[in-house]
């Protein structure tokens, strides 16, 4: 960890926690810090905490125009939901304002597209009524599809689980919200105990791919607000043992503690190898928000992963079947996927410009991440 690095964990633990650590930024690059905290999206944390002396431009229009792009995520939200209720069209907020209540300041975190979860039942209706109403649709991979509507992206999901299936939570989930509200808006979303599996879920689909510090802090926040020894004890650890999470949870949540600043009241992750909690943060690290680091680099890791995982031919046969756009319109060429997988390496590598030390680097990051699956017992 080196001292940019260092630093932003600081700051993220008086951004949400006020816990207040001596910094010296004498000797700290400010355009470095900056380049770390833009590549984790958790810009709006770090430019809260820095004194006013050292701050420089970037940092100050970092400070203000997060609020204002926030509240213009907030308004796209809110003509969302009176269009689907308006409608008579049930749904719940995925991620973003879901996580952002959990934070201090809500407005700090770095918002995405507007995820969202509609009966399975009334999704064809849903699709066709934001279709109609300005909404142009994207993709369709099957589970979700995209629309965009001005500057922003919405994604609309039926089914959301992926790999691990707790979907009848979020049924369940949908039929008895929540809601909540922050600076006067408001939005439906899961319970509690539905939110938080996504929320953890959310943490190991990117892991399995490229994580940052933004999702950790997320989980960090649910935790902090929700997930006291007894609704662990009680509620949460049975299903994420059932799930084969729980392994995760601990040690992601211990991890916080470590480095994050989460509070030593909570108990339920003390029994977590800090061995394993620091590679952990050394992922996170090294990976950035969606692999921002790793850039070209990050389809090496993945695939290097995958196949040690899955084997390689039934990951060139699975990723042939999501790539191939010609075998979703002819499904009779599903024997040729892992074919057609193949030749798309082949031609993306010529195109990738990898030397030989950029590939093995890649191929170490992959053998550092895939160890760290099976310690999380998520490979």
């Amino acid at each position: 960890m080196n001292k940019e690095q260092s630093v932003l964990l600081s700051l993220i633990k008086q951004s949400q926690f006020g816990l207040s650590e001596t910094i010296s930024f004498a000797d700290v690059d400010m355009d470095a810090l900056f380049k770390e905290a833009e590549q984790q999206s958790v810009l709006g944390l770090a430019a809260s905490e820095i004194p006013d002396e050292y701050v420089n431009p970037k940092w100050y229009k970092a400070r203000y125009r997060r609020k204002a792009s926030y509240f213009l995520y907030c308004d796209d939200q809110d003509a969302l939901k009176k269009l689907l209720d308006d409608a008579g069209i049930p749904f719940v907020i995925l991620k973003g304002n879901a996580s952002a209540v959990n934070y201090k300041e809500p407005y700090l975190r770095m918002m995405g597209d507007i995820d969202f979860l509609v009966p399975q039942d009334q999704y064809k209706q849903a699709k066709a009524l934001l279709s109609s109403n300005g909404y142009v649709e994207g993709h369709d991979n099957g589970r979700h599809a995209s629309f965009k509507k001005g500057d922003q992206l919405f994604e609309i999901h039926h089914h959301y689980c992926y790999g691990v299936d707790f979907e009848d939570y979020l049924i369940e989930g949908l039929n008895s919200r929540d809601s909540a509200t922050i600076e006067d808006h408001e939005f439906p979303m899961l319970p509690k105990l539905s939110n938080g599996l996504v929320l953890l879920d959310h943490f190991r689909i990117h892991l399995l791919s490229s994580v940052g510090l933004r999702q950790a802090i997320d989980w960090m926040m649910y935790v902090y607000r929700n997930l006291d020894d007894e609704f662990w004890n009680n509620e949460f650890a049975p299903v994420v043992k059932e799930l084969g999470m729980d392994t995760l949870a601990v040690t992601l949540t211990r991890m916080c503690q470590i480095y994050l600043g989460l509070p030593e009241t909570i108990t339920w992750c003390k029994d977590a190898k800090e061995s394993t909690c620091e590679q952990l943060m050394n992922v996170i690290l090294k990976s950035g928000n969606f692999g921002r680091k790793n850039l070209k680099g990050k389809s090496v890791e993945i695939v290097n992963m995958r196949i040690k995982s899955m084997g390689l031919f039934p990951w060139l046969q699975y990723a042939g079947k999501h790539n191939w756009k010609a075998y979703h319109k002819h499904h009779w060429l599903k024997p040729f996927c892992w074919f057609y997988q193949i030749c798309r390496y082949i031609k993306l590598g010529f195109k990738s410009g990898r030397n030989k030390k950029q590939l093995k680097d890649d191929l170490e990051r992959s053998n550092e991440r895939y160890e760290l699956l099976k310690e999380l017992k998520i490979s």
